[in-house]
């Protein structure tokens, strides 16, 4: 199974008076046009996924929903609960189960979750991996994921992403 890991885009601060509630706080403008360089880089890069998974908050699935535009991903993305607040390793991998285990899946979630999932994935208690908004981590493994079985295959910077985008 191939994994990615890709964090939310920019969604401008936290503001109580707009959003009482944090989970329904939107991708910004800056956020959405940065967000499409990524994923146009993404492609142009070859990265791949069969199936599309979100977490529940708006910034995820305002997210999902550009890759899935970018991609021409057919199916409207899968909303997942394990993605959201409480989001660790164990209930990823019990989600990714759900998946054959030679697929390819995208998972779109949250800071400081996601990188902690990864450094659980490949083996590592911290691997000093942080995931910048609309970055992506690449993890494969051998079959299923399994916590500590995955192998990182690659850190792509949001900054990075968006050179290539042009």
């Amino acid at each position: 199974m191939d994994i990615l890991l890709i964090r939310h885009a920019e969604a401008g601060d936290r503001d109580d008076a707009k959003w009482p509630d944090d989970d329904l706080r939107p991708v910004s403008d800056e956020g959405r046009q940065k967000q499409a360089d990524c994923a146009r880089a993404m492609r142009k890069l070859g990265v791949k996924f069969e199936y599309l998974v979100t977490s529940p908050l708006l910034r995820a699935r305002e997210t999902a929903a550009i890759l899935a535009e970018i991609y021409g991903y057919q199916d409207e993305p899968q909303v997942s609960d394990a993605l959201g607040h409480g989001c660790v390793a164990g209930t990823v991998v019990t989600l990714l189960a759900k998946f054959p285990p030679h697929g390819r899946v995208a998972l779109v979630g949250h800071e400081p979750a996601f990188s902690q999932v990864a450094a659980a994935l490949i083996g590592g208690p911290d691997t000093g991996i942080t995931l910048k908004k609309s970055g992506v981590i690449g993890i494969a493994f051998d079959g299923p994921a399994e916590v500590g079985h995955g192998a990182l295959e690659f850190l792509l910077k949001p900054g990075q992403l968006r050179k290539l985008a042009r």
